[in-house]
């Protein structure tokens, strides 16, 4: 569906879009969208394990980060009437050189650079060892890039089942009371204001940008997503996205009672926002170390990362904490 909003604003749900999303938390879990797991359960995923275990394992060679990389693609590519096989023959056109740049976040000189030799990925590797627990993930990325493509788009189409469908289908009003909210708030708050009101953060990046895409989303394995280059998409999650849990508010008190990561969190809002350098030096942590708390502390949402470039910076998701505290007072006072 497609529904015109203020200012070259669009609100947009396609399915295939939810199965690309479920996909990608399966093969890199975030564990915090109970929903995808009610609907795709155990059987299911340990059949694919069984059928893809070179694609899980590459996956587990990777850091988290790259759940989501496959989204990124969404920039340069047609949202509306998304199909998935449209999507990976686009993948498929794309050279080695600009699908890694894209999917590794990364400049398309360096990414050359490394195809010269396996010395050169190696070197790769060396830089960027907080993004690879080991060098397999590299070794498949820049030797097997046609065939890394070809066996995620298989995996992927075995989410098309019927019991999603079902699913999807018995939130359909969900969906469009979402869509109602969407065209509201742009048209009172602005596309950009409004994206900042679902987030809960002021943003870094503010385009100016010629189109903004909304998606209430029922499998996004995090509150909310943001891209943006050209045009910026926002996903978010259309059923718990002002209706927090008691699991993921443990989950997010778990996080919080390590000291480092409170004093991470207490440094983000004494800063607005900061990138992994900095945060690194006010630590006086390594960067792998503040890579790994970051990862674990935007999983239960209580940060935002947002790109510059190739900086990514750090903020405190303050309508999360707004939740969690309306969890607690509800239940304790």
């Amino acid at each position: 569906m497609q529904e015109q909003l203020e200012n070259h604003a669009f609100f947009e749900y396609e399915k295939d879009i939810e199965y690309l999303l479920a996909s990608m938390e399966i093969l890199a879990p975030y564990q915090v969208n109970p929903k995808i797991r009610q609907v795709y359960d155990e059987d299911f995923v340990l059949r694919l394990k069984g059928k893809y275990p070179l694609l899980f394992e590459l996956y587990g060679s990777l850091s988290k980060e790259f759940s989501t990389s496959f989204l990124e693609f969404l920039l340069e590519y047609k949202i509306k009437d998304f199909r998935l096989e449209d999507f990976f023959a686009y993948l498929k056109t794309l050279s080695p050189t600009k699908f890694l740049a894209v999917f590794l976040d990364e400049q398309e000189q360096v990414i050359c650079d490394a195809m010269i030799s396996e010395e050169r990925q190696v070197a790769y590797y060396q830089k960027n060892k907080e993004r690879f627990l080991h060098f397999y993930g590299i070794e498949v990325l820049f030797q097997k890039t046609e065939w890394f493509i070809a066996l995620v788009e298989k995996y992927v189409l075995e989410f098309r089942t019927e019991k999603a469908q079902q699913y999807l289908n018995q939130h359909t009003e969900v969906i469009q009371e979402w869509e109602k909210r969407v065209v509201d708030g742009t048209k009172k708050e602005g596309s950009l204001s409004y994206s900042e009101s679902i987030m809960g953060k002021s943003f870094f990046n503010r385009g100016p940008y010629e189109n903004f895409y909304f998606m209430a989303s029922l499998f996004i394995p995090m509150m909310a997503c943001r891209w943006f280059g050209k045009d910026q998409i926002l996903i978010f999650d259309g059923i718990r996205w002002d209706k927090p849990d008691d699991h993921k508010l443990s989950d997010a008190l778990k996080m919080m009672s390590d000291r480092t990561r409170y004093r991470i969190l207490v440094l983000l809002k004494e800063h607005k926002r900061l990138n992994g350098v900095e945060l690194s030096e006010k630590m006086k942590l390594s960067t792998s170390t503040v890579s790994h708390h970051m990862s674990q502390l935007k999983s239960c949402g209580l940060v935002h990362e947002e790109s510059a470039g190739s900086t990514k910076y750090y903020s405190v998701n303050e309508l999360s904490i707004k939740n969690y505290l309306h969890i607690l007072e509800k239940t304790f006072l």
